[in-house]
């Protein structure tokens, strides 16, 4: 698939998630079987509804959850939803000041950077690094990693599974965001290119260069 991916996207060089590139920005999860947690994934997508389900309290019931619970987050409340949709663009990039889990349930590939090089709230997309990840693969992402909503590979919809510490991307409830642009929900913090949809609901632009769009196979 990775092959077939870069045939049709050679202006945006798809690596693989054990890629050596890959190590600054998160590591492969390889001790624990999530699959457990695709089931209860599969059946709350929907695709006439919201792209991101936020928390699923059946995920929580999971035996993989409690080790991300116990041997990831070191014992922190945590949330377990879902992402799912036809995204096939950058948009924007967000990040949290914590490790973020995305395990995925179909193929899909990630547009990840580094916040160590933002200026002044401002990031060129050229900077940008694209990975495949694979189906049945998890991956923690480090704090302070720029990304977004994942892209799918095909013209079919990817889900995967999003497991953050409790409260991550929920509304704000102070007007400290007056004090910091990019603080756009609880825990994350967001530039938007500027075709992105999220400028009209207050997201601050702050990507320059190309909106990165994935071509499909």
């Amino acid at each position: 698939m990775l092959k077939e991916l870069n045939e049709v996207n050679k202006n945006n060089k798809i690596l693989r998630a054990d890629s050596p590139h890959f190590t600054r920005y998160g590591k492969v999860l390889e001790d624990c079987d999530f699959s457990d947690m695709f089931p209860i994934s599969i059946e709350a997508m929907d695709l006439s509804g919201p792209t991101y389900l936020r928390d699923i309290e059946a995920l929580h019931k999971c035996e993989s959850f409690q080790y991300l619970k116990d041997s990831v987050f070191g014992e922190i409340d945590l949330q377990s939803g879902i992402c799912f949709g036809k995204n096939d663009k950058m948009n924007g990039m967000e990040y949290h000041k914590s490790s973020e889990v995305i395990i995925a349930v179909t193929d899909m590939v990630l547009i990840l950077g580094d916040i160590r090089d933002m200026k002044n709230n401002s990031w060129d997309s050229s900077l940008a690094e694209c990975f495949l990840i694979p189906k049945n693969t998890a991956i923690e992402l480090y704090g302070g990693t720029l990304h977004l909503a994942p892209c799918r590979v095909s013209e079919e919809p990817f889900c995967s599974i999003i497991v953050l510490p409790e409260g991550t991307n929920s509304p704000l409830l102070s007007s400290v965001s007056k004090k910091d642009p990019l603080l756009f929900m609880n825990n994350k913090w967001l530039i938007c290119h500027r075709d992105s949809p999220a400028v009209t609901r207050g997201g601050y632009i702050g990507i320059s260069g190309e909106n990165i769009q994935i071509e499909t196979i």
